[in-house]
């Protein structure tokens, strides 16, 4: 009988070794950033697009960009940002530079889908491409999440219908989450091409990775 007390104390081991794996995994899931890009009403091009974070912790926003398909196959990355000088008292900042903290549980309007795929070019008669010309639109977010030492993303893709009036509709009800290590290269490159930054790279000190 000598037997049965080594072979609980391991029993109960192999028990608590499951029931910690299962709480980290748990509390990773829980502190997981979720952001979503949201089309607020239906199929209405001139409806707003809302960034929302949905997860438990505040992200910080450092870009966001719209990528532009044209009938002509071509396409165009442009950023979401109205140009314009903001102040140091600008009670708006936030909605303004579409940059900044964001709650959890908050959301940042990014605009209406007509404006921010035209933006100021919808002012302009010598644009280059007209709002009928865009057959497809993807809208993306790179975020700085607290816990993580590496920019997290979120993107979510609509197509554009011009029969008659001008309709728009997702191409998935979900918004795709880029929180996972194949994804960081992509999060990266979209940080870079709108930073600029003078050094590039993958490690912390000589890269944009958290730059901004």
């Amino acid at each position: 009988m000598d037997y049965i007390g080594p072979i609980s104390s391991a029993v109960m081991a192999v028990i608590w070794i499951v029931y910690f794996q299962l709480f980290f995994f748990q509390y990773k899931r829980n502190n997981r950033p979720y952001l979503v890009i949201h089309h607020a009403q239906n199929e209405n091009p001139d409806a707003l697009c809302l960034l929302v974070n949905m997860g438990k912790e505040t992200v910080h926003v450092q870009c966001v960009q719209v990528v532009l398909r044209t009938r002509a196959g071509e396409e165009k990355t442009l950023t979401v940002t109205e140009y314009r000088r903001v102040g140091a008292d600008d009670s708006n900042v936030h909605q303004v530079l579409r940059q900044g903290p964001l709650q959890s549980g908050g959301y940042l309007v990014l605009g209406s889908f007509r404006n921010i795929i035209l933006g100021r070019r919808s002012e302009d008669s010598d644009s280059d491409y007209l709002f009928e010309d865009i057959t497809a639109v993807e809208i993306r977010a790179a975020v700085v999440h607290g816990p993580s030492r590496y920019p997290v993303g979120v993107r979510r893709s609509f197509r554009l219908e011009h029969e008659g009036e001008t309709e728009i509709f997702p191409r998935n009800i979900h918004s795709e989450q880029l929180n996972r290590r194949r994804d960081r290269h992509e999060i990266r490159r979209w940080l870079e091409s709108e930073l600029c930054p003078e050094r590039k790279g993958q490690s912390e000190s000589d890269s944009s990775d958290q730059s901004g």
